[in-house]
C-alpha cells in the first residue's frame, strides 16, 4: 500500500491518496496515514480512493474506523472521494461514519460549505509582520468566539512568525484553523531546516519550549520546498488525554 499526502493551502485541507491493495496487512498503513493527516488539524482530510483495491468484502471497515477516530480525537472531518463502483457501493453501509463523494471537486465544495473557520495570510520576512500575524489570530479568535485561547494563540503565532522571519528569509504563510476540538496555528516557510529546541538559557530556540508549554500538541511537517510548524490549542482548555507532542 502506497500513501501520498498533499497539502492544499487554498482550502486548508490535506489529501491522502491511497494506491494499492487494502487488506488485513495494509489496514494499519491506511489508518496511520489518515490519522497522521488528521493530527495536524487541517480544515478537513480528503482521502482519494481512485487507486485503492481490496482483497475481500468487509475491508472497508478500515476507512470507517479511520474516519471515526479523526472526528472523535481531533474533531477533523474526513471526506472520501473517487474509487471503483463496488467500493462506492459498499461504503454506503458505513454512511454513519463515512462521507463519500464522486470526485475531488465535490469533496472540496463540501469542505468549503461546512468548514468556514479557516484564515490564511501571506506575509513578507520583516519584523513588523509578527504583529500582522497576531492580528490574524485576534481576528480568528474574535470571529469564532474563542477568547479562552486567544492569548496563548498570540504567543504561539508570535514565536512561529519570528522564527520564520529570522531563519527563512522569505515570505511565510500564517494559517489559523478551528476544528470542533482545537485551534490550529501554523506557519509555513521556505526553509528546509527543521526547528530544534535548545537548552534553557540559550538565546535562540527557546520559543519552541514556550510553544510546547502553552499548546496541547505541536509539531513540524516537512513539505516540498520548506516546512510547516504548527501548534494545537484545545478550544475547551481541558487537559488532553493523549498529551505529548506530535511531529512528522
Amino acid at each position: 500500500m502506497r500513501t501520498t499526502t498533499v497539502r492544499d493551502s487554498e482550502s486548508g485541507s490535506i489529501t491522502v491518496r491511497l494506491s494499492g491493495l487494502l487488506s488485513r496487512t495494509t489496514a494499519s498503513t491506511v489508518r496511520a496515514a489518515v490519522g497522521k493527516a488528521a493530527a495536524e488539524c487541517p480544515a478537513a482530510v480528503l482521502v482519494d480512493l481512485s487507486g485503492l483495491r481490496r482483497d475481500a468484502p468487509g475491508q472497508l471497515t478500515t476507512l470507517a474506523t479511520a474516519s471515526y477516530r479523526a472526528h472523535e480525537v481531533w474533531g477533523v472531518p474526513v471526506l472520501f472521494y473517487g474509487g471503483a463502483a463496488d467500493i462506492a457501493r459498499e461504503l454506503v453501509a458505513y454512511r454513519s461514519f463515512v462521507i463519500h463523494h464522486a470526485d475531488r471537486d465535490q469533496a472540496l465544495a463540501a469542505v468549503r460549505s461546512y468548514v468556514p473557520r479557516w484564515l490564511r495570510r501571506r506575509l513578507g520576512p520583516v519584523p513588523a509582520n509578527a504583529r500582522a500575524a497576531r492580528r490574524l489570530v485576534d481576528e480568528a479568535c474574535t470571529a469564532w468566539n474563542l477568547p479562552a485561547v486567544r492569548e496563548d494563540a498570540r504567543i504561539v503565532v508570535t514565536e512561529l512568525a519570528a522564527n520564520a522571519i529570522l531563519h527563512a528569509a522569505s515570505d511565510f504563510e500564517v494559517v489559523v484553523c478551528c476544528s470542533s476540538r482545537y485551534l490550529r496555528v501554523a506557519v509555513q516557510d521556505a526553509s528546509t531546516v527543521m526547528p530544534r529546541a535548545v537548552e534553557p538559557g540559550i538565546e535562540h530556540g527557546r520559543g519552541l519550549h514556550l510553544i510546547a508549554a502553552v499548546s496541547t500538541h505541536s509539531g513540524a511537517t516537512r513539505i516540498r520546498g520548506g516546512k510547516i510548524v504548527w501548534a494545537l490549542l484545545a478550544t475547551d482548555r481541558q487537559p488532553n488525554p493523549l498529551g505529548g507532542t506530535v511531529t512528522s
